[in-house]
C-alpha cells in the first residue's frame, strides 16, 4: 500500500512549517517503504525514533511561534500535538519490543492522522498567522 500526498495537501502557507510537513512525510514514506519490504527491523525502530524527533521539534517550532504570536487556539492545538506524539511513541514502542515487521495499516492511521492535523489544525494557524501579519 503506497501512502500519497502532494505538497498541496501538506501546505498551509507558511514556508517553514511547510518545508517541515514535507519531511515529516517523506520519513513516513520511507517507514512505508521499509514495512512492504520487510526490511530490517532496527533500521525500522531507527526511522521511527528518528520520525518522532523531527515531530516533537516540529511541534515545539509551531507552539512556540504559535506563543510568540498569541494564537488563540494554542491550548487545542497542544493537545492534538500530544496525541500525535502518543501514537508515534505506541507505534515504537510496540514495534521494538515485540520485534515485529511495521504494520502498514499503523502507518496508513499515522500519516492520516498527520495529514488530517494539517488540513485543519495547521491550516487555521497558517491562515490566520498570514492574515495576522497582514495588520
Amino acid at each position: 500500500m503506497a501512502l500519497t500526498t502532494s505538497d498541496d495537501q501538506l501546505s498551509v502557507g507558511v514556508k517553514m512549517l511547510d518545508c517541515d510537513h514535507r519531511t515529516l512525510f517523506d520519513t513516513i514514506h520511507e517507514l512505508s517503504d521499509l514495512a512492504a519490504t520487510n526490511e530490517d527491523p532496527r533500521r525500522t525502530t531507527s526511522l521511527l525514533r528518528k520520525l518522532a524527533q523531527f515531530t516533537m521539534t516540529h511541534f515545539a517550532l509551531e507552539e512556540g511561534m504559535m506563543v510568540a504570536t498569541k494564537y488563540p487556539g494554542l491550548t487545542r492545538h497542544r493537545l492534538n500535538h500530544q496525541h500525535m506524539i502518543e501514537q508515534i511513541n505506541a507505534l515504537a514502542a510496540v514495534q521494538s519490543s515485540a520485534g515485529t515487521p511495521l504494520d502498514l495499516q499503523s502507518l496508513s492511521l499515522l500519516a492520516e492522522l498527520h495529514e488530517r492535523h494539517i488540513q485543519s489544525d495547521d491550516l487555521h494557524y497558517g491562515c490566520w498567522l498570514n492574515e495576522v501579519s497582514k495588520r
